[in-house]
């Protein structure tokens, strides 16, 4: 099969009807790695893809690479692999590791898709993707966070994969913290909502009802009656599948809006801010999490309900502020807009003064 031909992405002032987009076709869940190797050899075939590129992580990922190299038409049995997210890497793998494929199968964590997700965008090159864990909405979004030369990371446009293929048994080998922060990421989808419709209000931004009702619906999908197993590391394969159906969906509303709204507004801020002032806080999925509390709180929603779910859920760190100071937490609550001065949350209200960030967040850390 001949390399993809894409169809330029609009520019600024196409009328929105005429909006170009990318869609998946293949989303598929098994268990075990007999079957997982068969699926992908499935799919690859009915893309008529003949020639391969597999690219993982470098560390415990690899060795899932490897045998996924064997079952497929791949261009070397031995996996390229992603070392960091940074834009070198990006480079290096759209220059070598997949210059004689007509396609890319990305096996391994957020680090590893985001890079191939911007270098198969870079090479105009489809993507599969074999997420080995399930912690955001990475793993079928059109975003790739790439960490620039200056230390910086910077969220730039990533091909949208044209299928996942997921073995839910080596997701739900993962380690529980990991899966906890993908529930995270999709409990932010309902404050990021609140928000992008504050936007539309201010003139800011304008809302795509149907990308709304995607993201919804995804949240929809893991937020109710707590996961049961999910607290002491044990999570149900039914709410492993539905938690990638949730990320998933989310992945396609940002497609279609065109821009990360539908699923990141002011808890996002947050956990950027967290990341800035207070590195290695904690996973992104969690951060965004207790930035949805503080958002919800702000928004005059019922933040308190969904203390209690993340409690129930085993986000007890997220819930509580991580063990952070209320000032510390302040401080990182206050830098959050500066973190994106183009997107107006919650936080850019003119209810949202210095006093009201306070009491919000000393209201969230005293709940205990």
């Amino acid at each position: 099969m001949s390399r993809a031909s894409r169809t330029p992405a609009p520019t600024r002032g196409t009328p929105v009807w005429r909006r170009y987009m990318e869609l998946p076709r293949y989303l598929r869940a098994v268990h075990g790695r007999a079957e997982l190797h068969g699926l992908l050899a499935d799919v690859t075939a009915e893309l008529g893809f003949e020639r391969v590129a597999v690219v993982s992580g470098a560390t415990h990922t690899a060795a899932l690479g490897a045998e996924v190299a064997a079952a497929l038409p791949a261009v070397s049995p031995h996996p390229g692999r992603v070392e960091s997210n940074t834009q070198a890497e990006v480079d290096r793998v759209a220059r070598s590791e997949v210059r004689a494929a007509d396609a890319v199968v990305a096996v391994g964590g957020g680090k590893t898709i985001d890079v191939a997700k911007s270098a198969c965008d870079t090479a105009d090159l489809p993507l599969i993707v074999v997420p080995t864990q399930l912690t955001a909405d990475g793993i079928a979004s059109p975003v790739s966070v790439i960490r620039q030369d200056d230390g910086t990371l910077l969220s730039g446009h990533g091909r949208l994969p044209i299928a996942l293929a997921v073995d839910l048994d080596v997701i739900a080998a993962s380690p529980p913290e990991r899966t906890r922060a993908g529930l995270g990421d999709l409990l932010a989808n309902e404050s990021a909502l609140v928000d992008w419709r504050l936007a539309a209000r201010a003139g800011a931004a304008e809302v795509d009802d149907f990308a709304a009702l995607l993201a919804r619906s995804a949240t929809d999908l893991v937020y109710g009656p707590p996961p049961a197993g999910l607290a002491d590391g044990r999570p149900a394969p039914g709410f492993l599948h539905r938690l990638l159906r949730g990320l998933v969906l989310s992945g396609l509303a940002m497609e279609i809006a065109g821009s990360s709204r539908p699923c990141s507004g002011a808890e996002h801020l947050i956990s950027h801010a967290l990341d800035s002032l207070r590195p290695g806080t904690a996973q992104h999925g969690e951060q965004v999490a207790f930035g949805a509390l503080v958002a919800t709180r702000l928004q005059g929603r019922d933040w308190r309900a969904l203390r209690e779910f993340m409690v129930a859920a085993g986000m007890i760190g997220a819930a509580r502020g991580f063990g952070l100071s209320a000032r510390e937490l302040i401080d990182v609550v206050r830098a959050a807009p500066a973190m994106r001065p183009d997107r107006y949350t919650v936080l850019s209200e003119p209810s949202s003064t210095e006093a009201a960030v306070a009491d919000a967040v000393r209201e969230i850390v005293a709940a205990g």
